[in-house]
């Protein structure tokens, strides 16, 4: 069943998910929580934090999103699937992003908690499917030289979904943890690109 992402009102918190910037993002917030210093607010802070974090070596440069960070992590532990050496790293990698995020301190806090982070991880797999548009690697051949089509882009993300926060997250026993990371990833697919919804889902069902 969906969570109801309730983007058809104006102001706050639309606002707040529509935004990708991440320092928006928490001019946003933070003029919210000076009007309402509510739990849920105070929540939303706590996962932005969580999220964007600086390089230690680098305080002045940009955002990392460990969401996407996350999601990359998940990508390269699905390519040891099935493989009876190696892997261990990869595993390890998740797991240790896993609780950076505090995923699963989160989910124990409540259906408003875990509404709110279903929220965040759709405004972040939203931010990776536009990343994947974008990126003239990802939607190219030939080292970048030939587009790809639309359908042929879309239908490679969902291949990435499938072999990232399915196969990917079953080898590194963390399905419980992403169960809504995942939900999140395949309902923002099925909202922006449903052409592709069947194929998705039928790579689900076969796997």
């Amino acid at each position: 069943m969906r969570m109801e992402k309730r983007e058809t009102r104006e102001g706050f918190p639309d606002n707040f998910y529509r935004e990708t910037n991440p320092d928006a993002r928490r001019e946003i917030l933070l003029e919210a929580l000076k009007k309402e210093d509510t739990p849920a607010n105070r929540l939303r802070q706590r996962l932005l934090d969580l999220r964007y974090v600086k390089p230690a070596r680098a305080k002045d440069g940009p955002w990392t999103d460990a969401y996407i960070k996350l999601w990359m992590s998940l990508k390269f532990a699905a390519q040891y699937a099935g493989s009876f050496f190696g892997g261990r790293g990869a595993r390890r990698d998740v797991r240790r992003i896993l609780e950076e995020l505090e995923i699963a301190r989160i989910l124990e806090e409540g259906s408003e908690a875990r509404e709110l982070l279903y929220r965040e991880f759709y405004h972040g797999a939203c931010v990776y499917l536009g990343l994947c548009f974008r990126d003239r690697n990802y939607s190219s051949t030939l080292m970048g030289m030939v587009p790809m089509k639309e359908d042929s882009v879309q239908a490679k993300i969902a291949r990435d979904i499938y072999e990232s926060l399915y196969v990917g997250a079953r080898f590194a026993q963390a399905e419980e943890e992403l169960f809504l990371f995942r939900q999140a990833a395949k309902e923002a697919f099925e909202d922006r690109m449903p052409a592709q919804k069947e194929y998705l889902q039928e790579l689900i069902d076969k796997g």
